[in-house]
This record gives structure tokens, C-alpha cells and sequence, in this order.
């Protein structure tokens, strides 16, 4: 009964907020190819859809922000799981570099941020990615950083962790999405 409730609470979002951007956090975003990576599957996604996805990358690291705000890669890393047609289209070579074109950079936003000891960034999101961070942080910490997430994702919201994350045994506040392997959903 519970999980009927909230699936029809997402349902009335959806409806009240017909034209609502898609919002993605990559948190712990290193030098920004998890979120650029995102951009360019959203936006090729979303095309025909007026209102781009809204995206927000974080991490601890200043001068890690700074390189994700450049958008600038080498050959070894643009071409790591990336498509050539993909870097064709929205990077540019430069010398022995790649450039993000100025289209994808303007799909996301990089900030500094502590997952630690400040709030999450502000609103909702549809979708967190926080992989491969967790698991260096002591189990007291893990699950105050899983209250900080939980409460920043919408309802029928989905979490992301890395291969070797979970949130079973840590937190009451997320459960195994029965959608998709190695994500969370809220627990209701």
C-alpha cells in the first residue's frame, strides 16, 4: 500500500510539474567525466524536449572542479569508455587535448563541496550518482552521508553507487531499486 501511495505522489508530480528539468547530482565528481558523460546520454535523450537536464557536479577537490570546469581531457582519458562518435560530436581536438564544446559544458554546473560537512546542493534530484566515494569514509560517516543523500533525493528518485557500495547494512533510509542493479531507491 505504502509503495502504491508513493508511486502515485511521483505520478502527481510529474503531472503538476509537466516541463520540470530532469536534475542529476554526480557527487564526488573528480575531474567531471561522470557528469559530462551524463550530460551527453541526457541530452541526446531529451532532444525533442524543451527543458535540457539540470546538472550539478561536486567534489571536495578544488583543483579537481577546476579541471572539470575546463572540460579538457587527454587522449587516454576521453577515449576510456567513451564512444568515438560521441567525442566527435561534442569535443574538440586541441593540440594533444580534448575540449568540451561550449554546448555540453553549459548542461551541468561543478561547485566544491564537502559531502561530509555541508548540506547538499539545493532542490531535489531525479538522480545521484555517488560512486566510489563511500567507501573511504568510516561507517558512522557513511550513514550520515546516506541521510544527507536521502534527503536530497526526490521520491521515485534513484541512487547510484559504485560496484563495491551499498547502502544494505548501512542505512534504513534507501533500498535496492527493483529496477535497476547496483541502484537505490528511497525506502517508503
Amino acid at each position: 500500500a505504502r509503495e502504491d501511495a508513493a508511486r502515485r505522489n511521483v505520478r502527481a508530480q510529474r503531472q503538476a510539474e509537466p516541463t520540470r528539468r530532469v536534475r542529476a547530482w554526480s557527487a564526488g565528481c573528480s575531474v567531471g567525466q561522470e557528469p559530462y558523460s551524463l550530460a551527453m546520454l541526457m541530452a541526446e535523450r531529451t532532444a525533442q524536449v524543451d527543458s535540457p537536464p539540470d546538472i550539478v557536479a561536486t567534489d571536495v577537490s578544488a583543483a579537481a572542479i577546476s579541471r572539470a570546469r575546463a572540460g579538457r581531457y587527454s587522449q587516454f582519458e576521453i577515449q576510456r569508455g567513451l564512444p568515438v562518435r560521441r567525442m566527435l560530436q561534442w569535443f574538440d581536438q586541441d593540440g594533444e587535448e580534448w575540449a568540451a564544446r561550449a554546448d555540453l559544458i553549459r548542461l551541468g554546473s561543478f561547485r566544491k563541496h564537502n559531502l561530509v560537512s555541508e548540506s547538499p546542493p539545493f532542490g531535489l534530484f531525479d538522480l545521484i550518482l555517488c560512486r566510489n566515494v563511500l567507501l573511504y569514509f568510516a561507517s558512522d560517516v557513511r550513514r550520515a552521508v546516506f541521510d544527507r543523500l536521502a534527503d536530497a533525493l526526490r521520491p521515485g528518485g534513484v541512487l547510484i553507487l559504485g560496484a563495491g557500495e551499498t547502502t544494505i547494512g548501512q542505512t534504513d533510509r534507501f533500498r535496492p531499486s527493483q529496477r535497476y542493479r547496483g541502484a537505490y531507491d528511497l525506502a517508503v
